[in-house]
């Protein structure tokens, strides 16, 4: 299938030259369809190549039988799904979406050759017309596709021509388009952890699976959520280091707002308590004072009032 979400890719590059030049080669339909084909080939097969060394290599990595299936087509689709056994989609396992997938496949392809068959025949005929409509630029009248001729628009060819690929095969895209991120993402969730939704969304739009796969064929499988839960425990043995008095320098968790957890050896001073900074310095005079004040405070007469000798009198 990689073959045929290439080939509008080239089309599309090769349809820059369809102009009058080079003796009005690239002006004929037919002529840039079968050379779109041929081009796409050599890229198509250089990619699949990829794929089969990296769906072999990680099937013998891993322990896998039947390496065998990794060479034949539409099977090398179902093996992919094998390959990520140790992970689940939604609790379904992912062969089931690669069995899917390889059928679909399988039908779409068919159907395309089936299109390019047809649409080969209509333009070697000339049994077509030339749709246009007014730019929104210049407003003057561009060339924006194909259909089939009037005098064979109501047979079977012209049906096929202006209608199989529009609604057949758009919709059996959209069915293999789903689940084939579906497979990927279990494929790279097995040997790509931390990078499996970038890389599966990559490998469905884009027909680079092949050269994804190869860049990852020597990872070790794991599963994805024990892979998690490893990450969720490295993260919390490194926090938890900060809060183990005997590997802390400073006795205490420095990023803590509770700055009383301090470590052993350090001031046991009671949380809250503040030192008299004039300790020392006044001696019992200091004290004293202390004393008189909270002796005012319970009603009770200071010993050194300095108006007791008037009291007395």
């Amino acid at each position: 299938m990689d073959y045929f979400e290439l080939l509008p890719w080239i089309s599309n590059f090769l349809g820059l030259f369809q102009t009058d030049s080079v003796s009005g080669f690239f002006s004929e339909p037919f002529n840039t369809l079968w050379l779109g084909l041929a081009v796409t080939a050599p890229i198509f097969v250089a990619l699949y190549v990829l794929q089969i060394i990296a769906t072999y290599t990680v099937a013998k990595r891993g322990g896998f039988k039947h390496r065998w299936m990794a060479f034949i087509p539409f099977v090398n689709t179902y093996y992919i799904g094998v390959l990520a056994d140790k992970n689940k989609f939604y609790n379904v396992k992912i062969k089931t979406f690669s069995l899917a997938l390889a059928v679909v496949e399988f039908v779409l392809v068919a159907g395309y050759i089936f299109y390019y068959a047809v649409s080969g025949i209509i333009f070697a005929g000339g049994l077509y017309e030339i749709v246009t409509e007014p730019s929104v630029v210049t407003g003057e009248m561009v060339a924006i596709g194909y259909r089939s001729a009037s005098r064979i628009s109501d047979t079977w060819l012209g049906w096929v021509f202006d209608y199989f690929e529009l609604y057949v095969l758009f919709i059996l895209g959209l069915v293999y388009l789903v689940l084939h991120i579906f497979t990927l993402i279990g494929f790279f969730q097995t040997y790509a952890c931390r990078r499996y939704l970038l890389l599966s969304l990559f490998a469905a739009l884009f027909p680079i699976k092949g050269a994804l796969m190869f860049a990852v064929r020597n990872n070790d499988g794991m599963n994805y959520r024990e892979y998690m839960m490893g990450e969720q425990r490295r993260r919390y043995e490194m926090y938890q280091q900060y809060n183990r008095p005997d590997d802390n320098p400073y006795g205490y968790n420095p990023y803590s707002r509770n700055r009383g957890d301090r470590g052993e050896g350090q001031d046991e001073r009671p949380r809250g308590s503040t030192p008299d900074p004039f300790d020392g310095l006044g001696g019992s005079s200091n004290q004293n004072s202390n004393g008189n004040s909270s002796s005012g405070r319970s009603g009770q007469t200071p010993p050194d009032d300095p108006f007791d000798e008037f009291k007395s009198k």
